[in-house]
């Protein structure tokens, strides 16, 4: 076996290291692909085991401990990846034969393991086969929770709180659009070329182009691989970014000549969108704790030929000593859960507890921010997140602790959402993006 070559293997590898490291599941595969000699061909089976592998954990260590004759804690975390590979495949891979998945997960639990551990895996992999169809969840009548966290393989903390929110039938149709393939987006840079150039330039390259659902320089492509590699993404003629994103610079509605800070603004998509709509004419100040996430930035603008954003390191959370101006966007530091269709891992690593923390640190910058505006100024607050601890409760304690402060309506193009005319929540199986929350508000 050509280790190096072997897209399964290096799967394996790739959820052994994810589980041992505090890493991102992205810069894992990113660097593995690096350091491989896989194909092309090879480099997309890898992505797609690694990515859904991780994505339908849940539901495949369900699927699995129907089956083994020991418990799943007690098998070898190398192996159990394994196992997880090989089902992922039988449950979701169409393309690939079943006794195809079986025999090469034999051959890598021979490889992490022994011949011992080769048996077993061979024996639980075909009581699956023979089983799958007769798999059960819970009842979704009597126990939606487990029946919609099993299925469509949620922590069950996630799924218990949207359908507190939101409801069964929300929650279901939510979680099964987290799962779909996720869609790539790009912002057409208009200050270097138009949307129909750059349409016409990547379908020239053989790449599937789909105008934006709701912004003009907004394009949706595929395969993303070609659109990474090409020319111009490096000359800075459009930047990947998902269209819920890109709302957010049309929500602050800003205007040329303006000065606008950009409080937490690494890596920078924000910052450099609000320069293009403000055609690179006044100034917009960002900000961020990390210097080395400054400098991304910087490169950003860099490469977009945008010369009005000035970096500077500062914590939000603390007192930065600046004068008001007409525009403040928080894109405030959440749990990123709107984003799990891209980031698989992220459903795993997030905990309530953790939120509550993050909560605290959302309500400290907005009341710094709140300083920074300018009377008639607007303050736009962000999360690329799905939970109301950090969306609409934060939003509202915002309103009663600034009464200096009320809730302005978003232009009439943007997608409607749940909530009053100045938020928006916005949800992948609705709108057809990244979960993603904007509130607007007018000192």
């Amino acid at each position: 076996m050509n280790r190096r070559a072997n897209p399964r293997y290096l799967a394996v590898v790739t959820l052994n290291r994810l589980e041992e490291s505090e890493d991102f599941l992205k810069d894992l595969v990113d660097s593995q692909i690096q350091r491989s000699s896989l194909s092309s061909l090879d480099q997309g089976l890898y992505t797609e085991l690694v990515f859904g592998t991780v994505r339908m954990r849940r539901s495949l260590d369900y699927a699995l401990s129907r089956f083994s004759s020991r418990p799943l804690e007690k098998i070898q975390p190398a192996v159990l990846n394994v196992l997880r590979i090989a089902a992922y495949q039988i449950f979701y891979l169409d393309r690939i034969p079943p006794s195809a998945a079986v025999n090469e997960a034999v051959k890598l639990a021979r490889a992490f393991g022994h011949e011992g551990t080769a048996k077993f895996t061979n024996g639980l992999l075909r009581q699956l086969l023979r089983g799958r169809d007769l798999l059960a969840y819970p009842s979704l009548e009597e126990d939606p929770v487990e029946h919609i966290g099993l299925k469509y393989s949620f922590p069950t903390w996630i799924v218990e709180q949207w359908i507190k929110w939101w409801g069964v039938e929300e929650t279901a149709g939510l979680c099964a659009a987290m799962n779909e393939p996720p869609r790539l987006n790009i912002r057409v840079n208009t200050l270097k070329s138009s949307p129909e150039e750059v349409r016409a330039h990547l379908q020239s390259r053989g790449i599937s182009v789909q105008s934006g659902r709701y912004l003009p320089e907004i394009l949706e492509v595929r395969p993303a691989h070609a659109v990474v590699a090409d020319d111009w993404l490096e000359e800075g003629r459009y930047y990947i970014q998902d269209e819920s994103s890109a709302l957010a610079a049309h929500a602050l509605q800003v205007e040329p000549g303006q000065t606008v800070y950009d409080l937490c603004s690494a890596p920078g998509g924000k910052a450099t969108h609000l320069a293009q709509l403000m055609d690179n004419q006044g100034q917009i100040l960002a900000f961020d704790v990390s210097s080395r996430r400054l400098a991304v930035v910087q490169e950003n603008a860099q490469r977009l030929g945008i010369s009005i954003i000035r970096t500077q390191v500062g914590d939000a959370t603390e007192d930065l000593g600046l004068s008001p101006v007409p525009r403040v966007l928080v894109d405030a530091p959440c749990s990123g859960l709107g984003t799990m269709g891209h980031r698989p891992d992220i459903r795993w690593r997030k905990s309530a507890e953790e939120i509550r923390q993050l909560v605290a640190i959302q309500k400290q910058i907005l009341s710094r921010a709140a300083s920074y505006v300018a009377p008639g100024g607007l303050l736009l607050y962000t999360t690329c997140t799905l939970t109301k601890w950090e969306n609409d409760e934060v939003v509202q304690w915002f309103l009663a602790e600034h009464p200096h402060f009320s809730g302005q309506p978003f232009p009439e193009e943007f997608p409607g959402g749940p909530g009053q005319p100045w938020e928006r929540t916005l949800f992948p199986h609705r709108h057809f993006v990244d979960g993603f929350y904007m509130a607007l508000f007018r000192k």
